[in-house]
Order: C-alpha cells, then structure tokens, then sequence
C-alpha cells in the first residue's frame, strides 16, 4: 500500500476505534462507506507532496460538527491519552467559522496540514494574513479536533491556534452569567476577536480555550491547509 493509502487506512482506524458513527444513527459500515471512503479518491488526484514530517500531515480526515457533535469527539480523544475527567469550560460549539471561512457540512479531506509549529510566536490574525498570501487557509476547530485525534502527539509540542474559527461572544457571556462568575462582561468583549486553541503542553491536561487574535506566545502557534476536498 502507498503512503497516503496507509495514512488513510490508520484514520479510518481511528474513526472506528473512536465510534464517531454512534451519534448519526448509521451502523459503522454505513457511515464509513457513505461518508469516508468516497473520499479516497482525492487521494491520487490532489496529494502531490507525500512526505510525512512532525509538522507536515499530507492528509486529514475531518468530521464536522454537522455531522457528528465536536463535544462528543474531544471527549474521545480526552479518554484515548487517558486524560482528567473535566467539565469542559469552553465548549467547541461556541464557535463558529470565521468571516469568509466556508468548510463542508459532511465529512471532508484537509490537504497539506501545517500542525502550526512553524507559525509559534506569531499572532493568529497575522498569521491569517500569512495564509491568505499563500494561498493557504486557517484551520477550524472542527479541524483542530481532527487533527488532535489522529494525530494527539502534537499536543507534545505546541498549542495549536484555530484562527478558522471564532467565538461567539453570546454563548460565553450566558455561560459566564449561569455560573455567577461575573455580572456583566466587559464592555469591550464583545468588539475582541478571539479564536480557538487546543493545548495540553504546560497544563498536562487537555484544555480547549480561546486567544485574543492578536496575542503571541513562543509556544502557540496557527495551524493552517492548502486544500478542503468533498464530495
């Protein structure tokens, strides 16, 4: 089997072993061969760069929120590396695609993934900047937990910024009012722009958080793809 056939093969492994089919009410074999394994035949017509490096994956299965509950997938990767039970604090659905960003509804293949190691110490909305320029795009916390769960050794390294997304300022100010934690947000929070980051490096736990577009930190950095492939 060639490279990108075996990396295909080791991800739908792992979307088995993670049981992502319960929550759409197809048995496994339906919601692979329905949705998954079409996407196969991206492989030979769009990969041209193969080479697996720790910063570089050549592909990335990605299962959308719409398709199966981001909540429920984090959770899977949360138990894969035996983390800490935690309530999550920041939940994935409080975000929402960046202005511009358009992604697919149904699974879908990422081309060309930069895990965001070579964008540390740089600011997520310069990096966005960077992309743009490059023709590349911002990953998405769909994305970012797609990349998590098949490949949770990045963790290791780096925080991985998710500037493809953005908060929804309303969904954390309900939360911050239930839990009592403050009266009111302040006034400039709702003009901010934050995004998405998964970090486990410094925290020895998994933690879904957001950064201030314009923060940097030498060990955060944006993750980033040349290409969105669906059916």
């Amino acid at each position: 089997m060639d490279i990108l056939g075996e990396l295909f093969a080791k991800q739908i492994k792992r979307i088995r072993e993670r049981r992502l089919h319960i929550l759409t009410g197809l048995s496994e074999s339906e919601f692979l061969n329905r949705h998954i394994m079409p996407l196969k035949q991206f492989l030979a017509e769009s990969v041209k760069d193969t080479q697996i490096e720790e910063t570089h994956i050549p592909i990335l299965i990605v299962v959308p929120e719409n398709a199966v509950s981001l909540s429920y997938q984090l959770e899977k990767v949360r138990e894969s590396i035996n983390d800490m039970q935690l309530e999550h604090i920041i939940k994935p659905e409080w975000f929402e695609n960046a202005e511009g960003v358009s992604t697919p509804d149904t699974p879908y293949l990422l081309v060309d993934v930069e895990t965001g190691y070579g964008m540390r110490n740089t600011p997520p909305k310069k990096c966005v900047k960077t992309f743009l320029d490059q023709g590349r795009f911002a990953l998405t916390v769909d994305e970012g937990i797609a990349l998590i769960t098949h490949f949770p050794e990045i963790l290791q390294s780096h925080w991985i910024d998710l500037p493809g997304s953005v908060l929804i300022h309303k969904c954390v100010g309900e939360e911050v009012m239930k839990r009592g934690m403050l009266s009111s947000l302040p006034p400039a929070f709702g003009k901010a722009t934050f995004v998405p980051t998964l970090n486990y490096l410094y925290y020895n736990y998994l933690r879904l958080y957001y950064i201030y577009e314009v923060t940097e930190t030498p060990y955060s950095g944006s993750a980033s793809c040349a290409q969105r492939l669906s059916l």
